[in-house]
């Protein structure tokens, strides 16, 4: 795929994860699709994304710990949101927090590949809802903690707290054993 690295600057102090981009996907000329869902190109944007699809890894590209793709085709994006939230079979929402109509971030967990999915949404210049979908092995900590910035904090908080917990301590068990009205406000899980 002809990969070129963007440099090293993505996890923590003592794990750093290089960014690779490959031209060839990110100029249209090799389709991707996810889960069966063809990525295309936003129709009429105002703004270009050059980096539609990147890969996360480290020890000089050899083997890579997870992904991200840009989704400004809200068509697209919502047909991946879809996807993730249908096939329950595969994919478990274990965090929803946020609105619609500005930002939402979700949390799958892969059931069958150990891989956790983080998806933003977010309305773009047309009013229209877009975002990323970013894939990252479980046993990469330090990568998916460093992804759990902004938005995301709180679930970032809820896996800090649930270390000291039983494996089935859920994002639920820890709105209401902290009792805190900031992870109630905008929490979206029943």
């Amino acid at each position: 795929m002809g990969l070129k690295t963007y440099g090293v600057g993505v996890g923590t102090e003592a794990v750093q994860y290089s960014i690779y981009k490959a031209d060839i996907v990110n100029d249209g000329k090799l389709p991707i699709n996810f889960g069966g869902i063809r990525i295309e190109d936003a129709p009429d944007s105002e703004y270009y994304t050059p980096g539609m699809l990147s890969f996360y890894g480290k020890d000089n590209g050899t083997q890579f710990e997870g992904f991200k793709l840009t989704l400004e085709n809200p068509d697209n994006f919502q047909k991946v949101l879809d996807y993730l939230l249908n096939k329950k079979d595969r994919f478990k929402l274990v965090f929803d927090n946020g609105k619609d109509n500005v930002e939402r971030a979700r949390v799958f967990s892969g059931k069958q590949n150990n891989i956790t999915y983080l998806v933003l949404s977010m309305v773009n210049e047309k009013g229209k809802k877009v975002g990323y979908v970013e894939a990252i092995s479980t046993k990469e900590i330090p990568l998916l903690t460093s992804r759990l910035g902004g938005v995301f904090q709180y679930y970032n908080d809820y896996l800090e707290y649930r270390k000291n917990k039983a494996a089935n301590f859920s994002y639920l068990d820890f709105i209401k054993e902290t009792d805190d009205r900031f992870y109630k406000a905008n929490n979206n899980l029943k």
